[in-house]
């Protein structure tokens, strides 16, 4: 059986669901697809939120719905640090009042079909769309050092699939990255009982400082806040989203690998510092099954390798958009979109190659720059796709 609708959103965290109100808003029917803030979800429940409260919500158009009111209506920390688990439910709260029609079940097969697309669902229902959009998050696109991403999964993992660390008790396990989520799951697995070793590429470890909520006006001026932080290139970038999109392509994806680097936020110095062991300037070149440990060969200085055991490999090593990932929209379909590295390069209105296909959320960073790596993109994204959506429907109408 073959159902008819105009759009499918695929994806219900905060893009699609901001995607879902705006199309709402402006008389366009859709069928949103996927599990509730699902990534947010699964997080571990200790873990923060690495930006402020009011550059994380789900952008509605409706007033009252934003993150840091939800927080203050509950006695939440409506500034820094706001718990992950506090921004799902938030979300919940949104999806059951504003978009209750969110169907909990994953696509799992997306074809291209004259002049539309069809979407096969996990049980087995077809859904015919005249557009697609694509709000996916981040859960697809893990980035696992090429040195160990042959590991099992029982010796090798991703940061963002760990739920717990109480597994870890008593492991010697490497952390590999530098970031927030490798900082973390550094601390989390020594609170756990374990002995975690965080390996860094880079000459230093950088943690953001608190800033203060009530600075003085020149440093207001010369460093204004942004949903990206203090500083001015991140205000520029917050207020005038289309700016990267114009920029020539090598230079924009540079630019988006290189702004905001890594770092640890200010609340984990005091959870890390003189309790984590780490290393500076050290690549891991090779990882190697033994039984149940795992054999790293470790360059430290441009020193020779040494060995490392562990019992457990972690990459916090972040996410890296790649169309080839998206393992259920067909091959041939795959093969039409066309690429800025990995990533699909869009227009302006965030539509891909192949007419009637639209991008959102950290997967269009390469063709607007790093405010779309961040749910803060959404503001942004979410009336363009559906102001674009609703003209062509007119149009065609």
């Amino acid at each position: 059986m073959s159902t008819d609708v105009e759009v499918a959103i695929v994806g219900a965290g905060p893009y699609g669901l901001s995607v879902a109100t705006h199309l709402r808003a402006r008389g366009v029917g859709f069928r949103i697809f996927g599990q509730p803030m699902s990534f947010w979800l699964q997080m571990p429940e200790s873990i923060n939120l690495k930006s402020f409260a009011f550059a994380t919500n789900v952008y509605v158009p409706q007033r009252g719905f934003t993150f840091p009111e939800y927080c203050r209506a509950r006695g939440l920390e409506d500034e820094e640090p706001c718990s992950m688990a506090s921004f799902a439910e938030y979300g919940l709260w949104v999806q059951r009042t504003l978009v209750p029609e969110a169907e909990p079940v994953n696509v799992s097969a997306l074809e291209a079909r004259e002049n539309a697309f069809e979407l096969t669902l996990e049980g087995g229902e077809r859904v015919r769309a005249r557009r697609v959009v694509m709000a996916v998050g981040l859960g697809h696109f893990p980035c696992v050092p090429r040195s160990v991403a042959h590991l099992p999964p029982e010796l090798g993992s991703h940061s963002s699939e760990h739920t717990e660390f109480s597994r870890f008790a008593g492991k010697e396990v490497a952390v590999i990255g530098a970031g927030a989520s490798a900082v973390e799951a550094a601390a989390l697995v020594l609170e756990a009982g374990g002995k975690p070793l965080l390996l860094v590429r880079a000459d230093e470890l950088v943690f953001h400082t608190r800033m203060g909520l009530d600075r003085p006006l020149l440093e207001r001026l010369r460093n204004p806040n942004s949903v990206l932080g203090p500083g001015r290139k991140s205000w520029v970038l917050e207020k005038f989203p289309m700016l990267l999109h114009h920029v020539p392509e090598a230079r924009r994806v540079r630019f988006t690998r290189g702004y905001l680097g890594p770092a640890g936020p200010w609340w984990l110095r005091d959870r890390f510092f003189g309790k984590v062991d780490f290393r500076l300037r050290a690549d891991v070149t090779s990882a190697e099954a033994r039984g149940d440990k795992v054999l790293l060969a470790v360059r430290e200085n441009g020193a020779p390798e040494r060995q490392i055991e562990v019992d457990h490999v972690i990459s916090g090593t972040g996410f890296e958009p790649d169309v080839d990932r998206l393992s259920f929209v067909h091959p041939a379909l795959r093969g039409r979109i066309r690429r800025t590295e990995r990533a699909p390069a869009l227009s302006r209105t965030f539509e891909s190659s192949v007419e009637g296909l639209y991008f959102v959320g950290m997967v269009a960073c390469f063709s607007f720059g790093p405010l779309f790596r961040f749910v803060a993109g959404a503001r942004y994204a979410s009336p363009t796709v559906a102001r674009d959506i609703a003209r062509r429907r007119r149009r065609f109408t």
